[in-house]
């Protein structure tokens, strides 16, 4: 029974006693809303009017911490608006601009005033302002992986153009001035089977730099690695003496050529030379490494001897 008469006092005039919470409510809320507190809340910094002819760079500050007061009202709406800082660069000069940020360089909300504010940090910016130049850098194109055992190249892959126009900090400029090359984003020759030509980014800072064009052409010309075994090559003499008559020991060389297949496929033995120079050598026995001289197109070869024995008569 005594349950029942407390649940029954709670209900009654139910519509009144909630009418009641909620003034109450608005009371208190209007109460504390008025209340002076501090709160600190994080700034976004930009610059305005940079001239043309300049850029910052290095570590440019982006935040700036300020500690706000108001009523606790004021201070729960900041929260719902940006509160943005900008520095005017309109007289900067290249070298280093030091500023101290100020209250009258805050977009200030609504109902808060300059004194409401203090800036507590950043409160001065140091930064670094350089000219932007334009240079012509050559391109360097970056290869990764290896090129397939079988495959090689039939000339050296190189980008088109081969030139281009970059902008940016004269610093920027000068280190790709130092390194004589901007690369490109690295090519997988893992992946080459035959050749092809490939369009490929410039690898650069795009907030900084500026590339025209920023794609070049790469062309990779391969041909099939093939070996060829050339036997019986007389080696050459090359004597400044034409009385004297030379020996030469043993008379014949066998040639193992490696290189491109199309190249290798025509070759005979008279399109390799093995030289061995007496010149200025009085009569006598000689053990010389001769010179082998292959046509373009062929990439190693070894010989069955690594000396031959010439006897000047």
């Amino acid at each position: 029974m005594q349950l029942i008469s407390v649940t029954r006092g709670l209900l009654d005039n139910l519509g009144v006693k909630l009418i009641a919470l909620m003034v109450a409510l608005v009371i208190w809320f209007n109460a504390s809303g008025q209340q002076q507190v501090n709160r600190h809340y994080i700034a976004s910094l930009s610059f305005a009017n940079v001239p043309d002819s300049l850029t910052l760079v290095g570590n440019v500050p982006s935040e700036v911490e300020l500690s706000i007061s108001g009523t606790r009202r004021e201070l729960l709406l900041i929260r719902f608006r940006k509160i943005a800082i900008i520095v005017n660069m309109v007289r900067a000069t290249a070298g280093r601009f030091t500023y101290q940020l100020s209250v009258s360089d805050i977009l200030l909300p609504p109902g808060i005033e300059p004194g409401d504010i203090r800036i507590v940090a950043p409160t001065t910016v140091n930064l670094a302002v350089e000219k932007i130049i334009t240079e012509r850098i050559r391109v360097g194109v970056v290869f990764e992986g290896e090129l397939s055992s079988q495959l090689m190249y039939n000339r050296l892959p190189e980008a088109r153009p081969v030139w281009v126009k970059v902008t940016g900090p004269a610093s920027a400029i000068r280190r790709l001035q130092k390194l004589q090359k901007i690369p490109t984003h690295p090519i997988d020759l893992s992946r080459v089977k035959e050749s092809v030509n490939r369009e490929v980014e410039i690898a650069y800072e795009d907030d900084i730099l500026e590339v025209v064009p920023n794609l070049v052409m790469v062309s990779i010309s391969v041909d099939v690695r093939a070996e060829r075994v050339l036997a019986n090559v007389p080696p050459t003499v090359l004597t400044d003496d034409k009385t004297r008559t030379t020996e030469v020991f043993p008379k014949t060389v066998t040639l193992t050529l490696e290189g491109r297949e199309a190249v290798l496929d025509t070759l005979s033995s008279g399109d390799v030379s093995i030289v061995i120079d007496l010149s200025g050598k009085p009569p006598g026995s000689y053990t010389l490494a001769p010179d082998v001289i292959v046509p373009e197109g062929v990439a190693s070869y070894r010989m069955d001897v690594d000396s031959l024995t010439v006897r000047i008569n």
